[in-house]
């Protein structure tokens, strides 16, 4: 990398990565190019289209017009390509073939007859609308575009094995217009063949000796993972495998008598390595496998989220709570300790939305915090007394009470509004339980699928071995279906640079780690 930004200037390196958890990773890793540089193809692929409207932050009108269609949706992402979804819905599993149809490049001649009728309305609904949706994506920049954003002078394609035929297409279209070339991956962590990824594509057409190149150290597993990772991978049929060094640290492989619906143990063991400052994962292969888990964590108050998949509610409860609570508690010494003081009217505004007006404000004194706390000039102004008494009435001196006799949460919870309760309740609990000063931290524990973490690290990883009941019946045969799942686990293993905990078993739908 040195050497390339020496020859050809920062500008013209672009390294671009299939997810946004593995491109922020590497933009976490002060290299000399701007950060601009760096993103998913997706993203890349977005840019150079001009940024068009994407279909799928559209989908209510799609059900409006499409209801025998109907899709589940989600708020989408201009960073991540199509995630898979829990859902079953006629539509979504019509649209899943579709995108793997299209990734694969498959003529529409072959396709489903069904799927083809679901593409040609989607695609009248596209054209229609202006949209574009997010495989079109890889389609207009593959058809329209010639070089990378800024015509790169150096290309990299990382997690390239996860790429399907399409984006692998585009990754070749534009590295033939740059001077160096490269594709970096891994056949062993190519997990995204539900929708369209090969690992195949990748190693074909087989590279030549003297532009293949293996890195045989790896600088984030430990002996004892290595040992059983690397057991594990050789299970796979079909795998390009290259022999790799672990990093030199023993590390440790563990067992828990916990699992997916008994969470106690997991729980108990992972609040013991975050308490000896260690960061944690716990892992399953789909997002409903963690549902007890969530369930355990928030009656606990045990913070957690996943940075990597920000969007995702269940992932990250404290989004919003912790940040209006933190905005109420900035007078106590006990959250702020030094920097403790009254509240500016920006932090006023943010957490005056979220109690009753009545009782607890002077008549008007909503609009009038909602005023200041937007007005540039006035917005980090603090609160003076007489503002305070006017604002908040007689609940200025109670509440300067509540703060100076400890009841500061007990007051706040007291005047919230109703609608606002949920929003709130896991922000309550972590600052009841764990001291409010911990929501200015970040978590310690991630909770995810695999996919979501794929490229990120902890130092203390626990896996879940369930799988879904379609999963099992590719488990039961060989084939590429089973390598997937191997794939899959293998990359939960990988990612713990100290510690691999491997859960037990709660339903026949899981695989067996001894097998």
């Amino acid at each position: 990398m040195p050497k390339a930004v020496e020859k050809f200037g920062p500008n013209g390196v672009v390294i671009c990565s299939l997810t946004r958890t593995a491109a922020s990773e590497i933009a976490t890793r002060d290299l000399p190019i701007p950060l601009h540089n760096v993103g998913t193809l997706h993203a890349l692929a977005f840019r150079s289209l001009g940024r068009p409207a994407i279909a799928e932050g559209e989908i209510a009108a799609w059900n409006d017009m499409e209801p025998a269609f109907r899709l589940s949706g989600g708020k989408p992402s201009m960073d991540e390509p199509e995630m898979r979804s829990d859902k079953k819905n006629r539509g979504d599993e019509l649209m899943a073939l579709a995108q793997v149809y299209r990734h694969n490049r498959i003529p529409r001649s072959s396709w489903r007859s069904d799927v083809a009728v679901f593409q040609r309305r989607w695609e009248y609904w596209l054209d229609a609308e202006g949209f574009t949706d997010f495989t079109g994506l890889i389609e207009g920049a593959l058809d329209e575009v010639e070089y990378a954003p800024g015509n790169p002078d150096v290309f990299i394609m990382d997690e390239a094995q996860d790429c399907s035929v399409l984006e692998l297409e585009l990754v070749r279209k534009w590295n033939a217009r740059a001077a160096y070339a490269v594709l970096a991956g891994d056949g062993d962590q190519a997990i995204y063949g539900w929708r369209g990824g090969s690992a195949r594509a990748f190693l074909s057409p087989e590279i030549p000796d003297e532009n293949n190149y293996h890195l045989t150290q790896s600088y984030r597993v430990p002996r004892a993972v290595h040992a059983v990772a690397s057991q594990w991978i050789s299970k796979a049929s079909y795998r390009y495998a290259v022999e790799y060094l672990p990093r030199d640290h023993d590390g440790a492989l563990d067992y828990s008598d916990g699992n997916a619906r008994y969470v106690a143990p997991i729980l108990g063991e992972a609040v013991a390595e975050i308490e000896r400052d260690k960061s944690v994962m716990i892992l399953a292969t789909c997002g409903f496998m963690l549902r007890s888990l969530i369930a355990a964590l928030r009656h606990a108050g045990i913070p957690f989220h996943n940075p990597h998949r920000s969007t995702n509610g269940a992932w990250n409860p404290l989004r919003g709570g912790a940040g209006r609570l933190l905005a109420y508690l900035r007078p106590d010494p006990g959250t702020y300790g030094d920097e403790a003081r009254v509240w500016n009217w920006e932090e006023a505004r943010a957490w005056t939305e979220i109690i009753r007006a009545k009782g607890t404000l002077s008549p008007g004194a909503k609009r009038w915090i909602s005023d200041l706390g937007t007005n540039e000039k006035r917005c980090r102004e603090e609160i003076d007394s007489d503002d305070g008494e006017a604002t908040f009435g007689d609940n200025w001196n109670l509440l300067r009470q509540a703060f100076s006799q400890g009841r500061s949460l007990d007051w706040l919870e007291d005047n919230l509004l109703g609608s606002k309760r949920r929003l709130m309740e896991y922000a309550l609990a972590v600052a009841r339980k764990r001291g409010a000063q911990t929501l200015r931290e970040t978590p310690s524990l991630t909770v995810g699928s695999i996919h979501s973490v794929k490229g990120a690290q902890a130092d203390t990883v626990f896996l879940l071995p369930d799988i879904s009941p379609s999963a099992m019946r590719e488990w039961s045969k060989p084939g590429e279906g089973r390598d997937g799942l191997i794939r899959t686990f293998y990359v939960g293993m990988t990612r713990a640079r100290e510690r691999l905990v491997l859960g037990g078993r709660w339903s026949p739908y899981s695989v067996d780690w001894r097998s």
